[in-house]
C-alpha cells in the first residue's frame, strides 16, 4: 500500500461562547483505503492546510503508511520550524490520518494497536455549556441543565475576560461567588473544574486558588502561564487542589520539564496539536513514570475527540476527557457518524476499524469555513 494524496477539508460550528472551524486531512492510497486526521488550531487553518499539502506532495505521496514512527520522526527532525504550535498541528494532523488507515487496513480499532482497552468506558466532562461572563444565578442554572444531561463533571471559567495578571477586588469575589453558586446547585458529588485559561500571575494564582479551596474544585486549570515551569510549581506548592495544564504545550519536552519540576498534577496535552498518537503515548508515559493523571485538552471535531478516546482507553493514567460535543450545533453530530454520544457521564467506543468514523458530505459542505473576527475563536 502506498500513499497517492492529501487532501484538507474545512467545516464549521459554534457553541455559546464561540465559532470554531475544524480542519480534516485526508490521506489517500492505492488500495482505495482512505485515512481521517484532524488538524485544527482554533485560527490561521488555511495557513496549516497550506503546510499540510506542501508535506503531503514533498514527502508522503509514494510512501508506506503503515510506518507511522518513521514519518513521524522525519516530519519532526527535518523542519526547521519543529515544535511550535503551527508544525506540531500539521504533524498532529497527519499523525491522526495514518493510525486511522492502519485500524482501516488491518480492520481493528485504533485502541486493539495501543495495547487494548484497559477500560471499557471514558469518564467525560462538559465544556462549552456556560455563558461567560455570566452572573452566578445564571451559571447555576446552566449548571443544574448539564447535570440533568447525564454528567458527573464540568469545566468552566469564572474569571470572565479581562483580567490579566492581577484581578479586581469586586470581580475575585464575584468570580469566588459563580463558582459556589454552581457548587451549591450541583450538590457535593459532581466535580467541578476550574479553567483559568493562563491569565494571572503567581501571587493572584496562589490568592484565588486559595479561596476555591472550600468548593472542592476537581482541578485549577492553567493558574500561570504554561512558559514559566517554575510559576506552575510555585502554585502547587501553595494551593490545595490539583493542577492542571497543557493545552498550549506542543511535543514531549515541556511535559517532562513540567513533570520534574513536580509543578503539576495533571497533564492535557491535546492530540490535534501536540504530536498525535505517538506523541501522546510519549508524554503519557514521562507522566505515568511521576504517578501524573493524563486528561487530553479537546476543542476538536469528531476526528479529534475520537482519537483521544482511542487513546484514553489504552492508557494507564487516564484520568477524564474534555467533551464539548453536546453544545455545538446539532450538525456537530451529523457530520461524521460514529461519535458517540455521553450517557451517564461516560462514552463507550464501537468496534469499528480506524477510528469508526464515516464523512457525510452534504452535512460537511453544508457547514464551510467562517472566517472569525477578534475575540470569535473563544477557548
Amino acid at each position: 500500500m502506498k500513499i497517492t494524496g492529501l487532501e484538507t477539508r474545512l467545516f464549521s460550528s459554534q457553541h455559546s461562547n464561540a465559532k470554531r472551524n475544524w480542519l480534516i486531512v485526508v490521506l489517500h492510497t492505492d488500495e482505495g483505503i482512505d485515512g481521517i486526521g484532524e488538524a485544527s488550531m482554533l485560527g490561521f487553518d488555511p495557513i496549516v492546510a497550506s503546510l499540510l499539502e506542501e508535506w503531503g506532495e514533498a514527502y508522503l505521496v509514494g510512501k508506506d503508511p503503515m510506518a507511522n514512527e518513521l514519518h513521524w520522526m522525519r516530519l519532526y527532525q527535518d523542519n526547521i520550524g519543529r515544535g511550535g504550535r503551527l508544525f506540531s498541528t500539521a504533524l498532529s494532523g497527519i499523525d491522526l490520518a495514518l493510525w486511522d488507515l492502519r485500524g482501516k487496513a488491518l480492520g481493528v480499532p485504533v485502541y486493539k494497536l495501543l495495547g487494548g482497552p484497559i477500560r471499557d468506558k471514558i469518564r467525560v466532562y462538559a465544556n462549552g455549556w456556560y455563558t461567560t461572563p455570566g452572573s452566578p444565578e445564571l451559571n447555576a442554572e446552566e449548571a443544574k441543565r448539564v447535570v440533568a444531561m447525564g454528567y458527573t463533571a464540568m469545566k468552566f471559567d469564572p474569571y470572565g475576560h479581562d483580567s490579566y495578571y492581577t484581578i479586581t477586588a469586586e470581580e475575585a469575589q464575584l468570580s469566588e461567588d459563580r463558582v459556589a453558586a454552581v457548587r451549591e446547585a450541583v450538590g457535593p458529588d459532581v466535580d467541578i473544574l476550574v479553567e483559568v485559561h493562563a491569565k494571572f500571575n503567581v501571587h493572584t494564582a496562589i490568592e484565588l486558588g486559595q479561596r476555591l479551596e472550600k468548593y472542592r474544585p476537581f482541578w485549577f486549570e492553567e493558574p500561570v502561564s504554561q512558559e514559566n515551569v517554575s510559576e506552575m510549581a510555585q502554585v502547587r506548592d501553595h494551593v490545595r487542589i490539583p493542577i492542571a495544564t497543557g493545552e498550549r504545550l506542543y511535543l514531549k519536552y515541556p511535559f517532562y520539564e513540567l513533570v520534574k519540576a513536580q509543578a503539576v498534577d495533571v497533564l492535557q496535552p491535546d492530540i490535534c496539536n501536540a504530536g498525535g498518537i505517538t506523541e501522546l503515548k510519549k508524554i503519557a508515559a514521562i507522566a505515568e513514570s511521576q504517578h501524573v493523571s493524563m486528561a487530553p485538552h479537546n476543542t476538536n471535531a469528531a476526528v479529534g475527540t475520537v482519537a483521544s478516546m482511542h487513546l484514553d482507553v489504552a492508557m494507564p493514567n487516564f484520568l477524564i476527557q474534555e467533551y464539548h460535543a453536546e453544545f455545538y450545533e446539532p450538525h456537530y453530530f451529523e457530520v461524521f457518524d460514529g461519535l458517540p454520544r455521553q450517557k451517564d457521564g461516560y462514552v463507550e467506543l464501537s468496534e469499528d476499524a480506524g477510528f469508526g468514523l464515516t464523512l457525510n458530505e452534504d452535512v460537511f459542505n453544508a457547514h464551510p469555513y467562517i472566517p472569525l473576527g477578534r475575540g470569535e475563536r473563544g477557548i
